[in-house]
């Protein structure tokens, strides 16, 4: 079978194309330090790339959600132990003042340290973030949830028991908000242990008021505080639950995210011995190809003549 120069040729410069094609590719893989640069280069690790890179910004989304969850749910901790720090000194107070021996006067001071306790109270349940949105008004942050009615002559509850919700993992949601005004309510009746202790205050104050006339009623109140302070640390309990939660959230993300990257790694980056090893051997086979092909140009019938 006779091969014709010009089919000699055209092979060789085939060959030499192919090799600086590939060579081509390999100095550009060390140049950018990535085997894939483009889908061509590896159809499926490019389209692994793709969802990785997708679930990584997924990830990255959701633990910037549990930052700010954390520190949403810490301030509104801060604040719940406040309630707490104070009603315990509320229980002290009327447990001191309950003994039966006070004078109308001492009451009368009794009185208007439970007011006083009465106002730290408020203050705290009306708490609001750096952004100025009340931290316990459930979805209504832009109005102040106690307040007092003149109406009536009671506290009242403005906000709302709507929640908010923040995504902190492919179809995992926790609650962003705390119902305080709750834990001082009993049913159907909202903030009646604060109304009830008000009633209580004023009636204290009062000269006109025996001591002996609102014993029973002293004894009632510290029942509402107990039933409150219990209320009260079942929220401090859901708070860091909901906390210890966004931890082992986290984790999860973090390891998630680092085995990502890793199979990342082994899919896009250059391995630099593999890839040095590859250009030296077409950087020879190119040297040789060209060698081989000006011999064999050179080649003709009248050379052997």
């Amino acid at each position: 079978m006779r091969v014709s120069s010009l089919y000699n040729s055209s092979a060789m410069m085939a060959q030499l194309g192919r090799n600086g094609d590939r060579l081509s590719k390999l100095m550009e893989q060390m140049a950018t330090q990535k085997r894939v640069n483009v889908p061509s280069d590896d159809p499926i690790a490019a389209t692994r790339l793709v969802q990785l890179n997708r679930e990584q910004s997924a990830i990255d989304q959701y633990q910037s959600n549990i930052s700010r969850l954390r520190g949403t749910l810490s301030i509104q901790e801060s604040h719940v132990t406040a309630i707490n720090n104070q009603l315990l000194s509320l229980n002290d107070k009327l447990l001191s003042a309950a003994n039966g021996t006070h004078s109308q006067q001492d009451m009368a001071g009794y009185g208007a340290e439970i007011d006083s306790m009465i106002d730290s109270l408020v203050a705290t349940m009306n708490a609001q973030n750096e952004n100025g949105s009340y931290l316990f008004s459930g979805t209504n942050t832009g109005t102040k949830p106690v307040q007092w009615d003149e109406v009536s002559g009671k506290y009242i509850y403005a906000g709302n028991d709507s929640s908010r919700e923040t995504t902190v993992a492919n179809g995992v949601n926790v609650t962003e908000n705390t119902n305080v005004a709750g834990a001082f309510s009993s049913a159907g009746n909202d903030l009646d242990m604060l109304n009830q202790l008000k009633a209580l205050s004023d009636k204290m104050k009062d000269p006109n008021v025996p001591v002996e006339s609102y014993q029973d009623e002293m004894t009632s109140v510290l029942g509402l505080v107990k039933n409150t302070r219990d209320n009260v640390s079942s929220i401090f309990t859901d708070l860091g639950g909901r906390q210890n939660r966004l931890t082992m959230l986290e984790d999860a993300h973090s390891d998630v995210s680092m085995a990502n990257q890793q199979v990342v790694h082994d899919l896009s980056d250059t391995d630099w011995a593999t890839t040095s090893y590859d250009l030296q051997l077409y950087t020879n086979s190119i040297q040789i190809s060209n060698k081989a092909y000006s011999m064999i140009s050179s080649l003709s019938l009248f050379s052997m003549m």
